[in-house]
């Protein structure tokens, strides 16, 4: 989690974790030993909703006195100048430059990822292409930007969510604890996810990084960091796991931030306009007003 932990990726996709660094507070802990902030706070349920595995789907004034002569000059001049184009690039370098792009959402990170857990990086090249009218399910947000991961909801996506929270839940039991000395980074695992009011579920998570008994994981499908003691972690290292692709991805709201968890784990209706010229895997979606 980014108030407890922050998460270096070197320019050769290395993490690294600050030593100066406490452990985390016992404070944070909650039910089970897992963090409380993990947690996302409570929101209304929608009168209308499907359930798939554990989530809802439904599917300029001037001052001072003007003689009459010089406004009419000043006002013919504003009318036959030509308005400036608006360069979408130039806009969208602006408003990348002042939310810079996080780091668990960067295509090096991401690369990285998907080598050390599916062994396969077409997801990538899949997901930059989508386009048109969507309706996305938020998973995980960044407040106070407009970054934000979402699942893309589509006939695919309601498949790939039955059949890996079905596996997960039949297999969960039957899958060991880790032993201390094997949750280390870049370790496939499992782990209880909070989904708010709709209680925990384990899902598919990767190790970042480990402080001593806490391990900073990744949850896969989700795009949510969390810290969680390393007894309570899985084995999940059987690549029968991980076939299916991450559920959710990385998104930019085109002309707001996000600035409620609110938001989370609710669907949002709009058109997917593009993606960002620097990560070209982030989409950017206007949302229907």
């Amino acid at each position: 989690m980014q108030d407890c932990r922050e998460i270096l990726l070197e320019s050769n996709c290395s993490m690294s974790w600050n030593s100066s660094d406490s452990e985390p507070s016992a404070k944070l802990v909650g039910k089970n030993g897992v963090l409380e902030e993990q947690k996302s706070p409570g929101f209304k349920k929608r009168e209308t909703e499907v359930y798939v595995g554990n989530l809802p789907l439904d599917v300029s004034k001037v001052s001072g006195k003007v003689s009459g002569e010089g406004f009419g000059k000043t006002t013919a001049i504003a009318q036959l100048a030509p308005k400036a184009p608006v360069d979408r690039c130039e806009t969208e370098k602006l408003r990348a430059a002042f939310f810079a792009v996080p780091l668990e959402m960067r295509g090096s990170f991401l690369v990285l990822l998907l080598r050390e857990c599916f062994r396969d990086l077409s997801w990538l090249a899949l997901i930059h292409s989508i386009r048109g009218e969507a309706g996305l399910l938020v998973t995980s947000i960044v407040p106070k930007t407009p970054f934000f991961w979402a699942m893309h909801i589509t006939e695919a996506l309601h498949q790939n969510m039955q059949a890996l929270f079905s596996t997960l839940a039949q297999a969960e039991e039957q899958q060991p604890y880790l032993k201390e000395s094997a949750v280390q980074r870049g370790t496939r695992c499992l782990a209880e996810y909070h989904l708010g009011d709709y209680g925990r579920a384990w899902n598919r998570c990767w190790v970042l990084d480990r402080v001593n008994t806490w391990a900073v994981v990744m949850f896969i499908d989700f795009g949510q960091l969390a810290t969680v003691p390393v007894q309570l972690l899985r084995s999940l290292d059987s690549d029968d796991f991980w076939t299916i692709p991450p559920l959710t991805q990385p998104f930019m709201l085109e002309k707001d931030i996000l600035s409620s968890y609110e938001v989370v784990h609710r669907i949002l209706k709009g058109k997917i306009t593009g993606a960002l010229n620097s990560e070209s895997h982030i989409l950017k979606f206007e949302e229907s007003k």
